[in-house]
């Protein structure tokens, strides 16, 4: 990647008038097709389990609903496409769409970076994002961070075009109004944090006439946003409206205070996220605020990202919280990284290592000890055959229910049992209100089921009915997870069921 560097130095000192877009092109879609290609090889080895989160987004595939308990439901829309297309449901049927998304994500980086600067920074800005450290760890797991990252840079060209004929009333800004109304319900429908980028996009638009658009056409993309999200609402509000009781949950209000240490914390791991010099070329670029470019980009990428620091301030934010700020905070950076060549070189060096090395650890790396002695992707591994061994003993016991409140457990029953007609995996919600989890909402224990059925659970954390009842097998998990955590498979006593929620 270094020397991809150079060449758009030569190219800068040898042509400064260049302006050959195919060219540019070529290189970005070059190393494009090579990192992406890379990865899904990568990806055919890897020998990590299906994480928590994809094992449930593989299950909301399979249900093709409006909705599901804590996230909206494109991504399991996205993995039925890929499990359709491959005709499989492994590991690798499910996380395909990962690499690919992240593919067309860095070609329209380089379309919207070609639209507000030349291509040279476009093709530069694609180059960059599909080495980013954050894009490189979500290329080996199905997340819904990875649609959205695409619908919003797809939304903003697509906000570009339509204010460069904001002075055509004509079918093509009708068209383009539509698209990007499109465009955003399925960035809304991919994460919800979509909804926290756009109240900016005003704010861009007072800083930049670049991004002034009619209000017809805004009100156009508005109302064909929400007929895509609208039955996903409805879905909701059917529902007691359980994703939005969870997306307040996970955000931790009720215990809000200050926090300085997750402050500092969030904020330093955006550095991990992006790497540490884009990141900080991000926040260099700043200090030129005389352009309205500039200006704009600050505006679509900086107040999400203290919106998300002052989260984590008063509460608790994860650090992929803020990726959404990426699209046009990648755009402050690519033009400051372009002027300092050395830099140019230490960041792209650094992040293409770090693409290398993450792929080919869950190929070599499953064994791989910290320093503490915890297997460095612990929580990538040892929950299949955990489970695999619940199911056995399950079979042997002659169950026709197994049952779990832990999702960890539950998301791989559900995958394991997805074509078993002699255990159905059932969740024990124990009277929760609101329901603990997807799994809790539509798939809770029934009454009629709990004469047959097992318990799978940690030892210590046995729900109280159960806590004095002897273990129908027991036995302490492998290296993973959960590693020297004694399991079991426990009966359900009927004292169990007096008061608990069962059913949806």
């Amino acid at each position: 990647m270094s020397g991809i560097a150079g060449q758009f130095q030569r190219a800068a000192d040898t042509h400064p008038m260049e302006t050959d877009s195919a060219r540019w092109w070529s290189i970005a879609l070059a190393s494009i097709l090579g990192v992406t290609l890379f990865r899904i090889v990568c990806l055919a080895f890897n020998h990590t389990d299906l994480f928590v989160d994809e094992a449930q987004y593989w299950l909301w595939s399979r249900e093709m609903a409006f909705g599901a308990y804590s996230k909206p439901p494109l991504i399991g829309w996205v993995i039925r496409l890929t499990t359709w297309m491959t005709g499989g449901e492994g590991t690798f049927d499910i996380r395909l769409a990962a690499p690919i998304m992240h593919a067309m994500t860095a070609a329209a980086m380089f379309y919207l970076g070609r639209m507000i600067y030349d291509a040279r920074i476009g093709a530069l800005a694609a180059i960059i994002y599909i080495t980013l450290p954050g894009v490189s760890l979500s290329s080996l797991l199905i997340s819904t961070d990875t649609p959205m990252l695409f619908f919003i840079v797809v939304s903003l060209i697509l906000w570009r075009e339509l204010a460069a004929v904001r002075d055509d009333g004509g079918p093509l800004g009708l068209m383009l109004a539509a698209g990007l109304g499109f465009a955003v319900g399925l960035g809304f429908l991919s994460k919800y944090a979509m909804a926290f980028l756009f109240p900016f996009v005003p704010l861009a638009a007072l800083l930049d006439r670049n991004w002034w658009v009619r209000w017809s056409h805004a009100f156009l993309a508005g109302l064909v946003a929400t007929a895509v999200v609208a039955p996903n609402l409805w879905w909701n509000y059917t529902h007691d409206f359980a994703t939005a009781r969870h997306t307040v949950s996970i955000a931790h209000w009720n215990a809000a205070g200050l926090n300085f240490g997750s402050a500092l914390g969030f904020f330093g791991a955006q550095a991990g996220v992006v790497g540490p010099f884009v990141f900080i070329a991000m926040l260099m670029a700043l200090r030129d605020m005389r352009t309205p470019t500039v200006r704009a980009l600050c505006a679509l990428s900086i107040p999400l990202l203290l919106l998300m620091t002052v989260q984590a301030l008063v509460s608790r934010a994860f650090a992929n919280w803020a990726v959404g700020a990426y699209a046009a905070g990648l755009l402050l950076a690519t033009p400051w990284l372009a002027e300092r060549p050395h830099w140019l070189r230490a960041s792209l060096i650094l992040n293409t290592v770090v693409a290398i090395i993450l792929p080919l650890l869950t190929i070599f790396g499953t064994e791989l000890r910290l320093p503490n002695g915890e297997l460095a992707l612990k929580r990538y591994l040892g929950r299949s055959a955990l489970v695999s061994t619940a199911i056995a003993d399950a079979r042997r016991l002659d169950a026709h229910v197994l049952v779990a409140s832990d999702r960890s457990f539950l998301a791989e029953m559900f995958y394991q049992l997805r074509d078993d007609h002699h255990i159905a995996p059932r969740a024990w919600n124990e009277g929760a209100e609101p329901p603990s989890s997807h799994y809790a909402l539509l798939y809770s224990l029934l009454p009629g089921e709990a004469t047959n059925a097992l318990l799978l659970s940690r030892a210590d954390s046995l729900p109280a009915c159960i806590k004095d009842e002897p273990a129908e097998a027991q036995w302490v998990a492998a290296a993973g997870f959960m590693e020297r955590a004694t399991v079991g498979l426990w009966k359900i006593p009927a004292s169990c069921l007096e008061g608990a929620n069962h059913g949806p």
